[in-house]
């Protein structure tokens, strides 16, 4: 354990800088610049893991937590590394004048901004020795040091060692925990192992490669194969042909055209042939394949096999891997492609006789799969053990270059001393592991670049039907470029931390670590949890565990300690992990938010007692889930702290996986807190502070959007949970009339009214909106917020509350939306109407009043949307007369709610959605002349727009 003088009050800062004002625009934009690719942490490309903050929101929050009192925006920026060096003043202006500038085409973003990525720089040995004397001053003349108890990959730990502050460094996985050795630890102890570890990465290549390239055969000599893509053949339920698993043809699109393949059947049997696609005959199709959803239609008898079949055979190991098309490298140098043919099938024959002759192999990566539905269980597709990811002659790939690693490790250890020999065998093991990444029959083959994806292009472990086979011994893709790839991101941490101290690192359950570090020994704890329910990290990181404990197990035993990574102390909200223990009495989801409060309660609690009197916690946490904050600000609470501040930061990027499309949240709130001397038993009654909370909620969305703070109105919602949780916080306990218990959620319901409030007051500008009824406001307010139809079902909830509608309760009765596992999906008049031409019609059948809720003929509707609704299916149906004679025979014009709906959908849909544009039809010409709505605070120009009613006869 380390030891460490206890502080008391005197000898601490009453207040540290992320109590006070930050200038969050710089950082902010800052941070965006950090997402974009080739310009994050050095840390990241290391290795894959799950989750990641940009580096100028984690320097922010290491050092104003630590920093005491106030200190200057540019002094602040200066030491963040941002800005130009040779200004002085102004540097947030400066920032924010450059995002909103337009970068010249020629221009890198560095040179837009005039200054070099941050990431790449850190501080000068003489702005560490004035930090330090700055915080020794604050902190009873010693360093303050930092905790990070669930590090991750560690950018929390490494940047406070790189500003020459102490830190400590905790993390339950062990997938993480190697990155951490080599980053924490390695890094500033070791340092860099140029030129070693290069010389011994060369000679596993070339023994893993002689021994690998017999089952790689081609035709044509010289041509090595990079890459290639392949597929599962099955046989047809009726006909007994050959069915390739295949979607689209193509290998590789480009400008001119494209590679692909034309499949040849004959006789129930399939070949390829390579094609240039601008050079194929007119009646090829390159995105004409037998695969369709997840079903496949015979090319031989044309006879549909049902996905449920053709799960059941890729389950049952009914089929054989077949190589549809090979990227291959010339002697000089030049790239090509070609069809799959039998050479390709004898070295895929090869190696299962590998698999099936060599004893040894037997056992590889025999671990089992261990995943919840949750995430795609890969054995619903027959793969039991992580063995059968891999097709057989990926597993030998695999097996080949352990082998290597195997022969070689003893000579390592030998030749250096014990920290130098493991950095060497970690680093080169990092390597072996992000190959493997790319090299699965998870991979998708990816027909835009013409290779693979790795494997997580879905945070899942989905099967892919048309995947890659990576050659890992030739240069595309394969173990040299990756393992250079991890070589470099680690010297580049090296060059970062050249006189720092190494973190203090441990491995283990976040909720014991007062068993590792003594009490009160840490002074700011910067805590990055888990995401609540977003990702399954254990689930995902077996994949990599399993090989690194291959090669690790003798060199770090005290990470490699199971046969598969801890999913029972995780700190993760999985509800599938309660299926068998779930009642009437508390559903699977009910049991994952209490382990997930439990958990995060025990974890701050360990804090609460590492920390010392005067210690500070900065939280920094993401989701776009009410429940996900509920218990995380509970278990923060339960555990003995106060929040005392709170920043929005951006810090997600905004299309990442998952979460293309929707309304996601894309800002972190930096929650502030400190342990509370006393316990306050006194409660206080809701009523008495429920009016304080909406207006903490109102004042934080006017100050975002009164400053120009670049932030979303989804995320403008959850910046104002910041000072709500800091309200409810300072009042806690809070009860209700009777006694009950308020949780943090009512508090976060009436922050998300307030914030609706604010921002229908900001964006809408037609009047009237007031005299709409419950449903249509809601039905508006939830495209004005999410702009799109996509809306989390918790979010449209709350958003229906204050609205004053019941979602649920008018769900059956108007299908006004529909359920998407936790979203929801707003429908639009397509979804909703019936159909008027088929009511009209004495030979059709009447339309299904239990699907289309709305009837065109009626002359009232219940809600306005069905009127506004029932008004564009006409004028899409029957044309702009019947529309006209529509809406003059229900005196629409005459119908403020129906006009103000009207107009407020013209604010709030998206310019491309059909909706919008037949609202902008209806609203011109002399539908629009006979509805005579004010249109002057909406710029419609440059739409186009009916103009007479012959035209739409």
């Amino acid at each position: 354990m380390s030891e460490k003088p206890t502080l008391d009050d005197a000898d601490v800062p009453e207040r540290v800088a992320i109590e006070s004002n930050l200038p969050l625009n710089a950082i902010d934009i800052e941070s965006q610049k950090d997402m974009e690719s080739g310009r994050y942490h050095a840390l990241r490309s290391l290795h894959k893991w799950f989750a990641a903050r940009p580096t100028p929101a984690v320097r922010l929050a290491v050092l104003a937590s630590v920093y005491p009192g106030e200190i200057d925006s540019d002094e602040l920026l200066r030491l963040m590394k941002i800005g130009p060096k040779e200004m002085d003043t102004g540097i947030a202006d400066f920032v924010e004048k450059k995002f909103t500038e337009k970068k010249s085409s020629n221009d890198t973003l560095d040179d837009h901004y005039g200054y070099p990525n941050p990431n790449t720089q850190s501080p000068t040995e003489a702005e560490i020795e004035k930090l330090q004397s700055t915080l020794r001053d604050a902190w009873g003349g010693e360093l303050p040091t930092i905790l990070d108890p669930t590090a991750g990959r560690g950018i929390i730990p490494f940047e406070a060692i790189r500003y020459g502050i102490p830190a400590k460094a905790n993390e339950l996985n062990p997938v993480p925990s190697l990155i951490l050795k080599a980053g924490l630890e390695y890094a500033p102890e070791v340092g860099s192992l140029d030129p070693d570890i290069r010389e011994w990465r060369d000679k596993i290549l070339e023994t893993a490669k002689e021994n690998i390239e017999p089952y790689y055969p081609t035709e044509e000599p010289g041509r090595q194969i990079l890459n290639s893509a392949m597929t599962y053949i099955i046989e047809c339920d009726s006909c007994g042909g050959k069915i390739p698993l295949v979607s689209k043809w193509w290998l590789n699109k480009d400008s001119d055209g494209g590679d692909a393949i034309i499949p040849i059947y004959e006789e129930g049997e399939v070949s390829y042939k390579y094609t240039r696609v601008e050079d194929s005959p007119d009646s090829y199709d390159p995105e004409d394949g037998p695969l369709h959803g997840e079903s496949a239609e015979c090319p031989h008898c044309k006879v549909t096999n049902e996905q449920k079949d053709v799960q059941q055979k890729l389950h049952d190991g009914g089929f054989e891997f077949s190589i549809y098309g090979v990227n291959y490298e010339t002697p000089a140098g030049g790239r090509g492609y070609r069809a799959g043919n039998e050479y390709d099938e004898k070295g895929m024959h090869k190696a299962a006789d590998k698999v099936e002759s060599d004893f040894n192999l037997l056992t590889f990566l025999s671990e089992p799969v261990d995943v919840s539905s949750r995430i795609s269980d890969p054995s619903s597709y027959g793969m039991h053990e992580w063995r059968d990811i891999f097709t057989p002659r990926q597993l030998v790939v695999q097996y080949e270059f352990h082998q290597a690693f195997i022969e070689y490790k003893p000579k390592i250890l030998e030749k250096y001393d014990g920290q130098r020999s493991k950095a060497i065998l970690s680093v080169l093991s990092l390597a072996a592991s992000r190959s493997m990444y790319y090299n699965s029959r998870l991979n998708q083959w990816h027909d835009l670049r013409g290779y693979g994806s790795h494997i997580f292009t879905d945070n899942n472990f989905g099967l892919k039907k048309m995947s890659v086979d990576n050659n890992l011994t030739a240069p595309r893709r394969g173990y040299r470029k990756h393992s250079e790839h991890v070589i470099d991101a680690y010297e580049k941490l090296v060059s970062y931390v050249p006189h720092s101290e190494s973190a203090e690192v441990v491995s283990g359950d976040a909720g014991k670590l007062a068993t590792k570090f003594e009490p009160e020994s840490v002074d700011a704890a910067i805590v990055d949890p888990p995401y609540y329910d977003s990702i399954m990290y254990a689930e995902l990181s077996d994949v990599f565990y399993v090989l690194q404990k291959e090669y690790l197990e003798d060199v770090h035993p005290e990470i490699y300690t199971s046969s598969l990574t801890d999913k029972d102390n995780e700190a993760v909200a999985n509800p599938y992990r309660f299926e068998e223990i779930a009642d009437d009495k508390q559903s699977k989801k009910d049991l994952a938010d209490e382990h997930y409060e439990s958990k995060m309660e025990e974890i701050f609690a360990e804090v609460q007692e590492l920390l010392n009197p005067g210690g500070v916690m900065t939280v920094m946490f993401t989701h776009r889930e009410m429940d996900a904050w509920d218990t995380l600000t509970s278990a923060l609470i339960s555990a003995g702290f106060t929040i005392t501040a709170t920043h929005p930061i951006k810090t997600e990027m905004s299309d990442r996986v998952g979460l293309q499309g929707k309304a996601s949240a894309d800002s972190s709130i930096f929650l502030v807190a400190r342990k509370q001397a006393t316990r306050s038993t006194e409660r206080t009654l809701w009523e008495d502070v429920q009016d304080g909370i909406q207006q903490a909620a109102r004042d934080q969305a006017e100050e975002i959007l009164d400053s120009g703070y670049n932030i979303s109105k989804t995320d403008t919602a959850i910046a104002a949970y910041g000072p709500t949780l800091q309200k409810y916080a300072e009042a806690y306990p809070v009860v209700n009339k009777k006694g009950e218990e308020i949780r943090p959620r009512e508090a976060l319901g009436q922050a998300r009214k307030a914030v609706t409030s604010v921002l229908a007051e900001r964006f809408l500008k037609t009047e009237g909106l007031d005299r709409i009824d419950s449903l249509t406001r809601w039905y508006i307010l939830s495209w004005l917020i999410y702009e799109n139809d996509t809306v989390p079902y918790d979010e449209a909830r709350q958003l229906g509350m204050a609205a004053n509608v019941d979602i649920d309760n008018i769900k059956r009765s108007t299908k006004i939306w529909g359920k998407s596992q936790k979203d929801i999906t707003l429908k639009d008049h397509d979804d909703r109407v019936q159909d008027i031409v088929l009511l009209k019609s004495d030979t059709a059948d009447n339309p299904s009043t239990r699907k289309y809720r709305v009837n065109p003929t009626d002359m009232r509707f219940t809600y306005t949307i069905d009127a506004v609704h029932a008004a564009i299916h006409v004028y899409e149906r029957e044309g702009a007369r019947a529309a006209w004679e529509w809406l003059s025979d229900r005196d629409l014009k005459s119908n403020r709610e129906f006009k103000a709906t009207v107009t407020a959908l013209l604010e709030v849909l998206p310019s491309d959605s059909d909706m919008r544009k037949t609202l902008v039809n209806l609203v011109s010409g002399e539908t629009g002349d006979y509805l005579d709505i004010n249109l002057d605070h909406i710029d419609m120009s440059g739409e186009e727009r009916q103009t007479e009613l012959g035209d739409h006869q």
